[in-house]
C-alpha cells in the first residue's frame, strides 16, 4: 500500500482529509496538537495508520524512520495574522524553514507534494472588486504572508513538477472550530452555541468566497490521481460563494454585538475566478447558502 504522509493532520482540514484517504493509503500524520481546530479529537480515528506527535522541523526525532513516500499534503502552518507580527521568527520558522524541509523531503522521495497556501500572499489587493485568476502575480504583505509566500514558493522551485500550492481563501464545514483569527465560518457557529459576543473586526463589508472542506480534499484528490497539473492556484468557492461577512452572520443567524480595528493589511475583498480549476473538471459542489440553511433547519445544533 503508498503511503501518504500529512502535516497538521489533527487539525480540521487534515482531519478531512485523513477520512477520505484512510482506506486507500497507508497514512502517516504529524501534529504538534498546538491547537484545536477539529472536532471531534481525531488521534482515536488515526490507527491503524501512524501518528506522530511532533514537529514539522524535528522529523529527524521521530521514533521510526519514514518511509518512502507517494506523497506529502503539507497543512501544518502557523495561521494568525496578529501572531505572526508579535512573533515573526516563530511564524517564519513554521511555514518558511518547515515547508523548506517538507519540499527536500519530497525531492529526496521523487514524489508529489500538496500545500496549503493562503490569500493572504496576495497582499492587501486595495481596492479590488472583481475575481482573481491564477495569473495574479505574489506580492504578500505581513509575516504571515511573506513566510507563506516562501514556502509556497519553495514548493514551486524545488518540486516543478510534482508540486501543487492552494492559494486558500476561507475553507468551512460541520467539524471546524476556529477562532477570530483563522477558520472565522467555524468560529461564528461557536459563537452562536454558546452565545459569545462576535466581534467584526472591520466594518463587516469585507468579501470572502467560501469553500467547504470537501470540495477542497476532492481537489487534493485529483492531484493524487494524476487529474490535476503541478503548479499553482488560487482555491475558494467562486463568485457564487461570495459572501459579506455581515451576510455570512445573517445567513448563519449571528447578531454582530461590535466592531473593532480592521487587522494589519487586511483584504476588503478576495474571491477566486477557479477558470484553470474548472477547465480541468473541478467545481464547487455545495452552495454555502444551502449549507447555512440546512444548519439553521437543524434547530441551530451548528457543531
Amino acid at each position: 500500500m503508498k503511503t501518504i504522509l500529512i502535516t497538521g493532520a489533527a487539525g480540521f482540514i487534515g482531519n478531512v482529509v485523513w477520512k477520505r484517504l484512510e482506506k486507500k493509503y497507508r497514512l502517516i500524520g504529524i501534529d504538534n496538537l498546538s491547537k484545536k481546530t477539529s472536532i471531534p479529537p481525531v488521534i482515536d480515528s488515526l490507527q491503524p495508520h501512524l501518528f506522530f506527535l511532533e514537529d514539522i522541523n524535528n522529523l529527524d526525532n521521530l521514533p521510526l524512520p519514514l518511509p518512502p513516500l507517494e506523497a506529502i499534503i503539507h497543512l501544518a502552518a502557523q495561521t494568525s495574522v496578529v501572531e505572526s507580527v508579535v512573533d515573526p521568527l516563530g511564524d517564519l520558522r513554521s511555514n518558511a524553514e518547515g515547508t523548506l524541509r517538507l519540499s527536500m523531503l519530497a525531492r529526496e522521495n521523487n514524489c508529489k507534494m500538496i500545500y496549503a497556501s493562503t490569500n493572504k500572499v496576495f497582499g492587501d489587493l486595495e481596492g479590488a472588486t472583481q475575481p482573481f485568476s491564477d495569473l495574479m502575480p505574489l506580492a504578500p504583505a505581513t509575516p504571515y504572508g511573506v513566510s507563506k509566500c516562501a514556502g509556497a514558493q519553495y514548493v514551486l522551485d524545488m518540486l516543478p513538477t510534482s508540486g501543487y500550492v492552494f492559494h486558500q481563501s476561507c475553507i468551512y464545514g460541520e467539524t471546524q472550530i476556529g477562532t477570530v483569527d483563522q477558520g472565522w465560518i467555524g468560529w461564528l457557529k461557536t459563537c452562536k452555541s454558546k452565545g459569545t459576543p462576535i466581534t467584526c473586526l472591520g466594518d463587516g463589508s469585507q468579501v470572502r468566497d467560501l469553500l467547504h472542506v470537501e470540495d477542497l480534499v476532492d481537489l487534493y484528490e485529483m492531484a493524487l490521481e494524476g487529474k490535476l497539473e503541478a503548479g499553482s492556484y488560487i482555491t475558494g468557492g467562486g463568485e457564487h460563494n461570495a459572501y459579506s461577512f455581515k451576510e455570512v452572520t445573517d445567513l448563519l443567524g449571528c447578531t454582530i454585538s461590535g466592531y473593532g480595528d480592521w487587522r494589519p493589511s487586511d483584504q476588503r475583498y478576495f474571491v477566486s475566478s477557479n477558470e484553470k480549476l474548472n477547465a480541468l473538471g473541478w467545481e464547487p459542489k455545495v452552495n454555502f447558502s444551502e449549507w447555512s440553511n440546512r444548519k439553521q433547519l437543524c434547530q441551530d445544533k451548528l457543531i
